[in-house]
């Protein structure tokens, strides 16, 4: 077996993320945004690159601008795109969200048929798994048939290649179909109940990482 080149792989959720520039205010009431790359597993990629581990993406993005912004910013970050697919028919997911102070934190999600949730199992590669010490999958990816069994794939040619598997819960209730689109910021029983499951304290509140 050969030794792998990267650290680790995370898989899932990619999105362009407008952050309300006037903190403190409502989301309705916010003027101007700024623009970050966001959901769970390509901040993690992008994060763990900063900290000097070598990182790869798997997930799609759309075949235009927000897209690419998020193929380039990776790759000034130092992030493996190797597994970053462009999805010729769909758009990149966006996020809209605020500060209105340090409990509540306003977001939207804009993902119908976006981009990362149409990843399946040919976006997975033998090689590309194998070629990492670890992997992550991510919460939000088990919710649909096509994404979980594209992550499934992916653990299963991690252990085959005795690589090993992390799981980050990225558990957003609204995303599951068990809240409204105007929810995701608000708590749902059903949040404690996973975050106890995998042993993990919870909040109250959504965790946001930027």
């Amino acid at each position: 077996m050969s030794e792998p080149r990267l650290d680790i792989i995370t898989i899932g959720r990619s999105s362009v993320d407008l952050y309300g520039a006037q903190v403190g205010g409502r989301l309705e009431d916010m003027a101007s945004f700024s623009k970050a790359v966001g959901g769970c597993p390509t901040n993690i990629a992008i994060g763990t690159a900063r900290l000097g581990l070598k990182s790869g993406l798997i997930t799609r993005v759309g075949d235009e601008h927000m897209g690419r912004f998020i193929r380039e910013q990776c790759e000034r970050e130092g992030v493996d795109v190797t597994g970053v697919h462009t999805d010729p028919k769909r758009l990149t997911a966006l996020v809209l969200l605020g500060i209105r102070d340090d409990k509540t934190f306003p977001l939207i999600f804009y993902r119908d048929n976006c981009a990362d949730s149409a990843l399946d199992e040919s976006d997975i590669d033998e090689t590309y798994i194998a070629s990492a010490k670890a992997i992550m999958v991510s919460g939000t990816h088990f919710a649909k048939a096509n994404t979980a069994a594209a992550q499934n794939l992916a653990v299963k040619y991690a252990k085959k290649h005795g690589r090993k598997v992390a799981f980050d819960i990225d558990y957003r209730p609204n995303l599951w179909g068990l809240a409204g689109h105007g929810a995701a910021d608000r708590p749902h029983p059903s949040a404690a109940r996973a975050c106890r499951q995998h042993g993990h304290a919870y909040s109250g509140r959504p965790e946001i990482r930027h």
